[in-house]
């Protein structure tokens, strides 16, 4: 493998039902503004952009979505059969976000740090994006100089966190667009 594109994979673990409930038992929760957190210390930084709202979430629900990426992302390293990258220590817990008309998310690397300043230690190696419903336009994730990737209800996307894959989640133009992360490390 040498493309970058090579190292993005689109899977589709998540079974329609289980989308739907978690959408259910999230609607009524303490949504939050997202926050990007800067290594200079500061906190999301003077933006023109619209962010979507964010929850962590650690639910029945959330777990079993949790077991399900488990055997994906052994599947993504068998897949990309590489021998620098043959194991992962753990991933975190499932942030959702929630994307309304007009929202979105701005272009960045997940060069997640605050996850692992606490219990868990590590660096993120891989970025996983989840989609739970397909009742929205826009929102497509764009990487590779204008590649836009338009995920269905059920599928997630991985790929490695690092520079070499800088993405962001196109504004929203109808509906309400629920996703999830998680990140391997």
């Amino acid at each position: 493998m040498s493309k970058l594109e090579n190292y993005v994979k689109i899977t589709s673990p998540i079974p329609k039902k289980l989308c739907k409930k978690i959408i259910t038992v999230l609607k009524n929760s303490n949504w939050k503004e997202h926050t990007f957190n800067y290594h200079d210390g500061s906190v999301n930084k003077k933006r023109d952009t619209q962010p979507c709202k964010s929850l962590h979430d650690n639910s029945k629900h959330s777990q079993e979505l949790m077991a399900l990426l488990h055997n994906e992302i052994g599947n993504y390293i068998d897949t990309i059969n590489s021998p620098y990258f043959t194991g992962w220590n753990g991933y975190t817990t499932l942030k959702y976000n929630k994307y309304y008309k007009g929202t979105l998310m701005e272009k960045h690397w997940d060069n997640i740090h605050t996850m692992f300043d606490g219990t868990i230690k590590g660096i993120p190696t891989l970025s996983i994006i989840g989609l739970l419903n397909n009742d929205f336009k826009g929102g497509e994730i764009e990487m590779f100089e204008n590649t836009k990737i338009k995920l269905k209800a059920g599928e997630i996307l991985i790929f490695p966190s690092n520079f070499l894959y800088p993405h962001m989640v196109c504004p929203v133009t109808k509906g309400t667009r629920h996703s999830f992360v998680s990140w391997v490390y």
